[in-house]
């Protein structure tokens, strides 16, 4: 490599790494907003379904219906938060006209670009859900069952969400679309999604809708790795989950390179 790619190969990193913290500033700043929101909202959840509902429902799959409750939780704070991370960047930079001047004209590549908005969403994903873990240990005492896959499922799960924010920021071109697919579309899926109950609560034919969420086996891997309940085997959910990933990875990279409702 010549000394001149070498240079431009450092700036191309550097403007990832000045993308990556400026999108994590833009929620930091926010904070009040970005995590004490989801945490009075797991608060309301735990209230409602552990305090008013736990004791009636009884044990869920060999433990305590409020055990069970919090991975779903924190799956649900973590998808919902990556998802608006990079879906809402998106749409204010398209609002501000930031798109041609200042984004499309970072000295880095669309591969580059998507691991900075990812990263960034990464973070604020992990960090709402690592906020409501540490609130739940008021209400259910647990510990981590595999730290390792949980740190796994932790990136897989805001990664991919992030990647469909990111997404739809590209096609939306107003906050009504972006909240349009969440409102439609992830929230029906996350709440179908097993957060709340166990598929073995449900009848044959629902049981089998419900693993046909491809949330569902989000969720189940994040509570597998945390507490060491599946309704499915972690090794496919694993798999298929890391495939999903890969997947969205490589549509968005083309996308972006594409310039599709990025450069008009």
């Amino acid at each position: 490599m010549s000394f001149d790619n070498h240079q431009s190969s450092l700036g191309s990193w550097y403007g990832t790494w000045s993308l990556f913290r400026r999108e994590s500033r833009r929620f930091l700043k926010v904070w009040l907003q970005t995590v004490w929101a989801p945490l009075i909202s797991a608060l309301l959840y735990f209230a409602i379904f552990g305090g008013a509902l736990g004791k009636r429902i009884g044990d869920t799959d060999g433990v305590s219906f409020l055990l069970f409750l919090v991975p779903g939780l924190a799956a649900m704070g973590m998808i919902q938060h990556a998802y608006q991370n990079t879906s809402s960047s998106l749409i204010q930079m398209k609002y501000l006209g930031m798109l041609p001047a200042d984004l499309l004209a970072l000295p880095i590549t669309p591969l580059q670009m998507t691991l900075a908005f990812v990263a960034a969403a990464i973070l604020r994903g992990s960090l709402v859900g690592g906020v409501i873990l540490l609130v739940s240990r008021v209400f259910v005492d647990f510990g981590v069952a595999h730290p390792l896959l949980l740190l796994l499922a932790t990136v897989v799960l805001t990664a991919i969400f992030a990647l469909v924010g990111l997404l739809t920021g590209v096609w939306g071109s107003n906050y009504d679309e972006v909240a349009m697919v969440g409102n439609f579309i992830l929230t029906p899926l996350i709440y179908l999604g097993g957060v709340f109950f166990s598929v073995s609560m449900l009848p044959d034919s629902w049981a089998m809708v419900a693993r046909l969420n491809p949330i569902f086996y989000l969720v189940d891997l994040f509570r597998y790795a945390l507490i060491d309940v599946s309704q499915a085997r972690p090794e496919v959910a694993l798999v298929a989950v890391l495939g999903v990933l890969g997947a969205l990875f490589a549509g968005t990279v083309r996308l972006l390179a594409s310039g599709w409702r990025l450069k008009n």
